[in-house]
């Protein structure tokens, strides 16, 4: 028996698969206590016997998933014996799949990274040979890692584009009606798989180690290449009875006027504040003539728009200012959802949490042309600290999160 059998959704209605659910429950409370737990404490939480509770317990010690931390102190009496959970036991696989990069990382249940792999020369595609590509080198980090299959729980995979996570399926990328996506991967992987869209993944990694663990209602605005957003209401993340929640970035922000948008459409938010956006603002800053220390007419094919922000973070003017004028759009688009939903806080995420300080001055600015003054005077505008790693950290959690270990 492995560890993910603990969690298997199809055991038997038996006594050996009711005491399997058992076990699975104590591994659960034991992996979000924050100290050792007696025995009384772990049969009044699930509300069984004594007798029951520690022959369960002494089943998990013999396969090594709870260590024996030592006795409690208390004032008088005897001091109970107390438990932890193996935490060199359960492990995630978090993978981050973007337009032009692949990241695997491997981590605890105390999400700490233990093993990571990147390939920048990957690209994304939607046909089942990409897909494969995928499954190697989710095989080969985890070979290379030294984790033994039997540890790992589960992968966690954020797939930029539209998914549908209750279904397990995207529609953009790895498209392929039958089976699911993740299906797909779980067979060829031999582990469960769970996916989701990469914008919700960065918001629920914001959620469990970054800026909104004691936040009930906030924004998270992925803003790389494009732009995306993750709601959080009550701490619970919205997805839409398909998946499609967030598709911040094709709101209509200049009706039929604006450019085209990759979707097809005219005028969408994304086509005005992202990477790609970017890139075409100094495309065209510049044919008009306006200078730059850094761009100029006979480099300006090869320039990225993580070129842009590092210039702007250096003081070149025209990126600052080409930056600034989309965090003022991105304030005021931000402002009608402000008005609508009602946030705490709105944190900046993607390469865009690199941008200086000015940008979120920008953002603010545009808000007050839109937002209600008492909404706005409650909502925190803040950048990510963790988005270089969120992607990965996210994905893990969400299997974690399946399970209820955290």
């Amino acid at each position: 028996m492995t560890i993910r059998d603990l969690f298997d959704e199809h055991l038997a209605a038996d006594n050996e698969g009711r005491s399997i659910k058992q076990s699975a429950r104590i591994i659960k409370y034991l992996s979000k206590s924050d100290s050792a737990v007696a025995l009384s404490g772990i049969a009044n939480y699930l509300k069984l016997s004594v007798p029951t509770v520690t022959k369960l317990m002494n089943e998990l010690k013999k396969r090594e998933l709870i260590v024996l931390e030592g006795k409690k102190e208390t004032e008088n009496g005897r001091k109970p014996v107390v438990y932890t959970l193996r935490k060199d036991k359960f492990f995630a696989v978090g993978v981050e799949i973007l337009l032009k990069r692949i990241h695997v990382e491997i981590f605890s249940i105390d999400l700490k990274s233990e093993f990571s792999q990147t390939d920048r020369s990957f690209v994304l595609a939607d046909n089942k040979e990409c897909c494969n590509e995928v499954v190697g080198f989710i095989n080969n980090a985890i070979e290379q890692s030294g984790i033994p299959l039997d540890y790992i729980i589960g992968v966690g995979v954020g797939l930029t584009g539209r998914v549908n996570s209750h279904l397990g399926r995207s529609y953009n990328y790895f498209s392929f009606d039958d089976p699911p996506v993740a299906e797909y991967l779980s067979s060829q992987l031999s582990l469960p798989v769970f996916i989701d869209n990469d914008t919700r993944v960065i918001g629920l990694a914001e959620q469990v180690v970054g800026k909104l663990k004691n936040i009930s209602n906030t924004l998270i605005v992925n803003i790389s290449r494009g732009i995306g957003m993750s709601i959080m209401a009550n701490r619970r993340f919205i997805t839409g009875s398909s998946g499609f929640a967030g598709e911040f970035g094709h709101m209509q922000f200049r009706c039929n006027d604006g450019r085209l948008c990759i979707c097809g459409k005219k005028g969408c938010l994304e086509t005005e504040v992202s990477g790609r956006a970017l890139e075409t603002d100094l495309a065209e800053a510049i044919v008009k003539g306006e200078l730059s220390v850094r761009f100029n007419s006979t480099n300006i094919a090869d320039v990225r728009y993580d070129d842009i922000i590092e210039a702007a973070n250096s003081g070149d003017q025209l990126s600052t200012s080409l930056l600034q004028a989309q965090g003022d759009k991105l304030g005021i688009a931000l402002g009608n959802i402000i008005n609508l939903l009602n946030p705490e806080m709105i944190v900046i995420s993607g390469k865009y949490a690199r941008v200086g300080s000015f940008f979120r001055d920008s953002i603010r600015y545009g808000l007050h042309k839109t937002a209600l003054k008492d909404p706005l005077a409650n909502c925190q505008i803040s950048s990510s600290e963790i988005a270089a790693i969120s992607g990965a950290i996210g994905a893990a959690a969400l299997v974690y999160k399946r399970y209820e270990l955290i």
